[in-house]
Parts: C-alpha cells; structure tokens; sequence
C-alpha cells in the first residue's frame, strides 16, 4: 500500500471528500431489530473480547475492556431511528430532540450537564457530543477518567438521555435559533447536490423529504406535543444500544447497567417504520442536471436495484470481497487517468452499497471535472465503465488490490491490542445497527485465507456486472455551468460516447523498485540518552540527527518526521512557490517511477511519503510497521536525491485551482479560509490563498529552485516514535539518509523572513463577501498577541483561550441564540518574533451582527476587569489536563513534541513542565493576560457577509 502518498496524488482532494459522503451506503430501514445480536444469526464468529447482553427491557449492550489509552473509557448510546421515522409534522425533530439532551432532564437542570461534564474533565464537542441522520441517533461521552464516580456520572448522564428530557417548551424555544444557526452553516452547495441528487435516484421516495436538519418552518413552529410524540415512540429500550469500551471493570460495568436501566420502559407504543422508499424496476436511462454557481462539476452514474437486510454471513462477506475489489480496481483506472495531468477528471471513485435504506443495492462512479471539459469528462466515464463490463479487468490489476488487501488485514492484526477505545465503541454500536457481526481482525484475516482460492478474475468481473445489471444507468450532472436543455445534452453527449469502440485494458508488468542502494552505511558519531523522557539522540557522521522514542502505544506502527531547512522561510522568488511545492513534490514521482507507478510498485506495503513546506521547515512524514521501515527510509531517500517534478503534476494542480476557488467562496468559512491568512499578516504574499496571476507564474523550474538547496544541503533531522527496535531504525537510516552526503553544519535563519506585521485595528471591521446564503454572515475578531518565545506566557494564553470558550458558549450559543457553535483559537509563532493572535468567529444571521460584535466586545472586557469564576477556570483547565494526559500515551503527540528538537532543545523542557504549567496558571494570570491582550482598540475585525448585501 502508498497510503499517505495516494491521498495526496491531488493537492485539493480534502476539498472533494464530502462529495463522497453523498454515494456512502446507507442503513435499513428503521425496525425492530430482534432479540439478541447479529453473530446470533450469523456462522461468523463475535468477537470474543466483548461481553453483550440484553436486559429484559430489550436494552442491548456491550463492553469491552480496552487499554489505549489508558485509564479513559468511550460511552456510547445509539437508537435505531433517525430522521425517517418523522411524521410529517416533525421534520427535523430527531434532530432537535439529540440537541434538547443538553437542555433539561429530571435530574440535571437545563445549563447543568455540559458543565457537570466539563468538572469532570470532558470537552463539549470532541468529548461530549451527538449525532442524528436518516436512521440513527448517537450519543457520545469519552470519559477521561474511569474511577467508579466518572464512569457513573457517564451512565446516568445516558439513563437521563434515554427517557428524562423534560423538553420544556421554553428550553425547546431557545434553542429553535441554535437549530436554524446549524441549518444555515450546513446550507452549503454540498448539501443541496446531495439533496438533489437523493430526489433523482430515487424519485417520490420518503429518504428524500426527510433531510436530518429537518426544515425552518417546523423548527420555528413544531409544539411541545411533537417533540414528546417523537420521543416517547421511538427512545425505546429495544431500539437502543449502549456501548463501553475502555480501561474498565466489565463485571462492575455489567451491574452498574443493569442497577442504572433497567428501570427504563417506554412509555408509548412502538410505532411501525414507514416505508423508506422504493425501486423502480423498470426504470432505464435516464439523465438529470443540478445548477449551482457555485459548485463544483461532478458526475454520478449508478444503477439501483432491489435489495432487502440479510444476514451478516460468511457467504456474503465473500459476495461483499467480490464487490469491494471490482470497485477499487475502476477507482484506482480513475486515478491513472487524472495521473496523466491531461485528464478532464479532477477526482473519481467507484463504489457498491447494498441495503441501502433496506431496500436497494447501488453501484456508482463519482467523478469530479473540470467544468469547461464536462462533455469530454462524461464520456471518459461513460466508456471506461463500459469498458471493465465488457472486457473485466487484468490479472496484475486484481494482484494489485489483493496485496493492499493482505497487507491491511495483517496489519490490523498486529495492531488489533492498541486499537483506540473510541473508534471501538463507535465501531460497536455501528456494527449493530448495520446488522454486521464485530469480529476481531484476526478472524477477519482467517477468513480471507479461506476465501483466497476462490478469487478469482472471472468471479470479480461477474460481480462488477451484477452490480450493474439493476436500472439506469442514471447520470446525473452536477455543474456551475448553465447548460440548456440540460437532460438532453447529457443524454446526447452519453449516447454518442457510446458509440465510440473501448479495447481491453493491457496487462502491464512493472519495473523493480529503483532506489536501494544510497552508498556505504553512515556511521554513528555521538549517541545520547534522555532518560526521563525515554528518548534516545543519534548524530550520524554526515551530521544527519536522530531522535527515537520507542513506545507501546500503537502495536507494529511507527511513525516518522523528516526536517530540513526553513521551510516557508526558505528565500523564493515567486510568492506563492511554497504553496506549489506542497502540492506538486510527492505527486510529481520520482526520476524513475511516476508517481501512478509508485502505487503499484509500493503495492502491499506500508509506506507512505506526504511533504510539507511547513512554518519553519520542510518536513517529510510517514507511518510505517517493522516490516517496511528499511522501505520507508529508501523512499524518503530517495525524494532526498531523485524527485521526479513531472509536468503532471503542476498540471493536476493548476486543474484543481479554479474548482477550490470555486468552493472556498461558497461559504463564509470558506472565503475567511481564503483571504484572511493573508491579511493577518498585513498583505504579506507568502501567506493565503494565491491569486490567479500568482500561481500562474509558478512553474516546476521555480519549484526546484525553491527545494533544492535544502534538499542536497540542509541538516536533516529525523524523529521516529513508536513500534520498533533501535537497531533496526539504526540500520534502516545509516542505509539511507546516513548514507547521504555530508550536510551542512549550520543553516541561515533568514531573520528577515520572519518578519510579520499583524494589522493595525480600524474603527469599522473590513468587510468580506462570500456568494452563499443570504442569510449566512461571519464575524471574526482577532486581538494580537505575542510569540511563542516564552514558554509560559503561551501557556496562559491557551488557557486563557479555553475560559473565553466557554463564555462565548453560554453568551452567543445558549443567552443569545446567536450561533450553533462560537470558534476560536490561539496562535504564538514560534519561528516569527513578536507574532501571535486570538481569535474568536461566529456564523450569525446579519441582523446580529452588531449585537453578536458588543458580546463579544463584552466577554472581552469582563475577561480584562477580573469577571472569571473559579468554576470557569476549573472546567476550562480539567479538560485541558486531561487531553495532555492522554497525550503522553499517544505517539502522534510525542512525535510532534520532540520534532526539530536538536535545533531548539528548549522544546524538551517544554515536554517536562506541561502539566505543571497548566496545573500552577491562577485566576490572576489569566486576568493579567486578558487586561494586557483584549481591549477593543486592538481588535482587528472582519466581516463576512452575502454578495448580495452589498
């Protein structure tokens, strides 16, 4: 496998991967799912590790112990219904009820339960959170604790949730602002395409009337009488599933459900699910167009046919194999194409989901085009999925997917002990409501090899037929462009590509992989042991330096940091050349492998080679097993010494540019994301999104001319924590990068790049556009502060940051019903003196734009007059010790902490005093920070509001 690398082959493809959510399988209908669990009606085995049970009441559960990390415990609690089991009346309800949760039960008073779980050490948000969609609702609390109180106050918190929202009908009013807040930042071009795009695969359906967020009349309206309808239906103990994992007593945990729930009855009849949908059997060709200025070109085929929920058996686990290889071979003949840099595909995948909503099977391509080559783009879809039903695929394709195939199951196999405890849980309770058995990898791995005599070429090209073998196919266009007649020029476009002939995909043999020898074997020449940090320093005799912190966090994972030079301080000639080495190195290949050929090359093994022209430095990063170290390091070495700057490459970039232009200005979010990086650094080119111009004037010679100093030159630093035996990384780098020639001793600082100059405050904000909702406007405040020079101070600022938080949250969100969520965040440069800022953001409506800038102003002020209670300071600082807590268990965070520090060792110290500083921060600091930082007359403001209010 090439994982890091294959996700960024396109420098925008985050950008593109919502679009993706839109053709995710879907769930079963909402039903009564039986007694017990699916492996009770399944020949594949549960994972042993679990214990499941079933009160009498019909409340599923399962817990798992689970030590990563340690001493914290993930809780979840998920019903089987979501937004399609509303009554017309209730749009949007399922949604609204996950919010009242937080608003008032019997037991905990309506503003209590964030705080009671912020006392304990939770987050609102990454640890105490929901989630509604068509067919579930989960409730989510990750406990940094599991001491018998905390992992109670869990369960009760639960057991109110289940049965004991009061909804009050004044809770429920003040939050209808926050709901049609949320509904505004998720009224995106995204939303729209996938709304639209349900409503023409399958037409007069109810999935297609019941989008989660629901719509503003009923919001604004829906009585009392409607909520508690909802509720009392469908928060049922059959219907619900709760799930523990982590480092916990399962027998203690076991009793604690059975004393906290079984008390729980519904308190209404069980009401049967509506009919979710229908195929149309009969339904051919058809074609469909969505306009939007401001969305991307995408392209959807599929083909849907009737499907019903079956049981999870090894049979069809093998039927589903079948299917998962023949789509990753046509998404991976996609990735070629757009490879080549002449493509008219920006993006593309093939996918196959089956009981979907329980009642269809659909097969998909997704294709995301340039849009002034749509017509050209059609049809290279259009005859490349004609081409694999008619012809099927080649034997070094399907060996390609099997060895990514063996390589992932093996290595979820080693690493299976360190899974985390919240992606289990989440993968518990998913697994239950999708009717899939929670097996352990190892049985997974099992099955495979008993399945692997049976693959075969002719099995996976009859399972990509019977895919397609439903309706359609159905193509539908979506596109800024306004195209006339559009069905029927889609139509014709598809027809005429049809009539064009395909031939057979080639069966190509690849060369060896180029790059193993680098020289003799670099030397070690000091060597220095960090003992209260467990790290161990190398200096190679070519001046490479080494730092390794082995750990047993992750089972068979280690991960990688490679920095050299300055990085984005680095002298350039174009302003911009820094945003297109980062887009444009790992995907222009090496000098003998294309970048598409280093996906098969490297296929099967664990490496990968993502790059970065970071703040500071360039950085090459990876996480590999054992088994492939030596490998990682020969690639590593050999973008050192050989890249490839293909002409490709720039090509797929410059492609890409206009459709995230495109996007960026569609929201609010978006253009601040744009445009204001920039302007925080009064204008400096450097930074921000580019301009047309600018990137034009970028080519690959300028690129080179950029890295290549300190890709030949520059010390290099090296950090591996994780999985691994010294000796083994020893010889995997004295083989490579120690085999290098000799590196520069020292490397300039380039002081006069480090210049930034935060602008200057102005009497009224600046005033940005965005071509979105007319309703949606954002308002962003940023105080300057200082750089991350003093170690402490930063400190403070951070904490301070996570008070004014919680302020802006019980101000904006809950008095004022400004927002659904306030943002802000804290910046101290490190590489740039005297620079830093705080920010706060909310998405609001124009109205309040005035009102949501004098509480803001407000928060500001009492912060700097000493208005902090010591409970705020507490729920601020307990989350925060609890997430360094777990980051000293955690290899990413040891990683980042003990990166680039032979160049600064300061930042070992920091690693030592972190939770002290945090621990010893008083009210008083925190106040003196905001007296010295947040007064108005500071404040850079800006304002980000509709085209059309201008």
């Amino acid at each position: 496998m090439f994982p890091d690398i294959r996700s960024l082959r396109r420098p925008f493809v985050a950008v593109f991967a919502g679009l993706s959510m839109a053709l995710m399988p879907m769930a079963a209908a909402a039903a009564a799912q039986g007694d017990g669990f699916a492996q009770d009606r399944s020949d594949i085995p549960a994972d042993p590790g679990i214990s499941y049970g079933q009160l009498e009441n019909g409340l599923r559960y399962a817990i798992m112990a689970n030590d990563t990390p340690p001493d914290t415990a993930s809780i979840r609690m998920a019903f089987n219904v979501g937004s399609l089991v509303e009554a017309d009346d209730q749009r949007g309800l399922a949604h609204f009820i996950e919010h009242m949760a937080f608003n008032g039960s019997d037991n905990v008073p309506e503003g209590e339960m964030v705080a009671l779980l912020e006392r304990f050490g939770l987050q609102f948000g990454p640890d105490t959170n929901a989630g509604t969609s068509h067919d579930f609702v989960v409730y989510q609390l990750d406990m940094p604790e599991v001491d018998d109180e905390t992992i109670d106050t869990g369960l009760f918190i639960m057991r109110e949730t289940a049965s004991n929202m009061t909804l009050d009908i004044e809770a429920i009013d003040r939050e209808r602002d926050i709901i049609l807040s949320e509904e505004r930042v998720r009224n995106t071009p995204v939303r729209r395409w996938s709304n639209a795009l349900m409503a023409f695969r399958y037409p007069d359906s109810l999935v297609t009337r019941r989008d989660a967020i629901g719509i503003a009349e009923i919001i604004q309206t829906a009585p009392r009488e409607a909520f508690v309808r909802y509720y009392d239906a469908y928060y049922r103990p059959e219907r619900a599933m709760l799930v523990i994992v982590g480092d916990i007593d399962i027998d203690r945990v076991e009793a604690r459900i059975a004393e906290i729930f079984s008390d729980w009855s519904p308190s209404d009849e069980d009401l049967e699910a509506p009919v979710a949908g229908s195929v149309d059997t009969e339904r051919g060709f058809d074609t469909g167009y969505f306009h939007d200025p401001e969305f991307f070109t995408v392209l959807t085929v599929e083909s849907v046919h009737p499907d019903t929920i079956e049981a999870d058996t090894v049979a069809s686990r093998f039927d589903g194999l079948l299917d998962s290889l023949a789509t990753s071979i046509v998404s991976r003949r996609m990735s070629t194409l757009i490879s080549s840099g002449a493509s008219p595909l920006l993006q593309g995948s093939a996918g196959f989901s089956t009981e979907e909503y329980g009642f269809a099977a659909r097969a998909n391509i997704l294709a995301v085009i340039q849009p002034e080559r749509w017509e050209d783009g059609l049809a290279l879809v259009e005859q490349e999925l004609r081409r694999a039903l008619e012809y099927g695929f080649t034997q070094s394709e399907l060996d390609e997917q099997l060895s990514n195939l063996r390589t992932a199951l093996e290595t979820a196999v080693e690493q299976a002990d360190t899974r985390a405890s919240s992606a289990l849980s989440d993968a518990l309770w998913s697994s239950w409501r999708y009717h899939q058995v929670f097996n352990h990898p190892a049985d997974s791995l099992v099955r495979y090899n008993g399945f692997e005599d049976d693959i075969s070429l002719e099995a996976v090209n009859a399972a990509f037929r019977e895919q397609w073998a439903g309706n359609g196919p159905l193509v539908f266009l979506a596109t800024s462009l306004e195209i006339n007649d559009a069905e029927s020029r889609i139509a014709e476009v598809w027809n005429a590509s049809a009539q064009m002939d395909v031939e057979a995909m080639e069966d190509t043999e690849l060369g060896s992989w180029a790059y193993e020898d680098f020289g003799a074997p670099g030397e070690i020449s000091e060597r220095t042991e960090i003992a209260d940090l467990g790290v161990t320093r190398l200096v190679f005799e070519n001046g490479v330096r080494v730092s390794l912190k082995p750990t047993d966090f992750e089972n068979d994972v280690i991960r990688i940091n490679m920095t050299f030079g300055r990085g984005d301080i680095e002298p350039r000639q174009k302003a911009v050349v820094d945003t297109v080495a980062s887009s444009v190195f790992t995907s222009g290949g090496l000098e003998a492998h294309s970048f598409d050929d280093l996906s098969r090359i490297l296929a099967g093994r664990n490496v990968g080679g993502g790059f970065g022209v970071n703040a500071g430095a360039f950085r090459m990063s990876a996480a590999t097993t054992p088994a492939d170290l030596g490998l990682q390091f020969q690639l590593f070495a050999a973008y050192m010494t050989a890249p490839g700057y293909r002409p490709e490459s720039l090509a797929q970039y410059r492609a890409s540019l206009p459709e995230l232009r495109r996007s960026l200005g569609s929201t609010p979010a978006g253009v601040r994301s744009r445009d204001t990086a920039r302007m925080l650094r009064s204008g400096d080119p450097r930074y921000g999104f580019p301009t047309d111009a600018e990137s034009d004037a970028v080519d690959l010679d300028d690129v080179r001319a950029f890295l290549t100093p300190a890709l030949e030159r520059a010390p290099i630093e090296i950090t591996v924590v994780g999985d691994f035996e010294e000796q083994a990384v020893i010889d995997a780098i004295a083989a490579t990068i120690g085999a290098l020639p000799a590196r520069a001793d020292d490397w300039p600082d380039y002081p006069e790049n480090r210049i930034l100059d935060f602008p200057q405050a102005t009497d009224e904000p600046i005033r940005l556009t965005h071509n979105g909702g007319e309703d949606q406007a954002l308002i962003n405040v940023y105080w300057p502060t200082t750089d991350d020079s003093d170690r402490r101070a930063s400190r403070v600022l951070r904490l301070m940051r996570a008070v004014m938080a919680l302020k802006l949250t019980e101000r904006l969100r809950e008095q004022e019903a400004f927002t659904y969520s306030a943002s802000s965040s804290n910046v101290e440069s490190f590489y740039h003196p005297d620079y830093g800022y705080l920010y706060v953001g909310a998405d609001i409506r124009i109205e309040n734009i005035e009102p949501a800038y004098e509480a803001i102003g407000q928060i500001a002020a009492d912060m700097a007059n000493g208005e902090i209670t010591d409970d705020e300071l507490l729920r601020a600082r307990r989350p925060l010790l609890e997430q360094i807590q777990t980051a000293f268990e955690s290899n990413s965070a040891w990683l980042g902490w003990l990166s680039q520090s032979f160049e600064y060792p300061e930042r070992l110290d920091r690693i030592r005093t972190i939770t002290d500083d945090y621990s010893d921060i008083t009210l008083e600091d925190i106040v003196a920070a905001a007296h010295s930082y947040l007064s108005e007359e500071r404040a850079y403001r800006v304002t980000i509001l509709p085209a059309s209010a201008e």
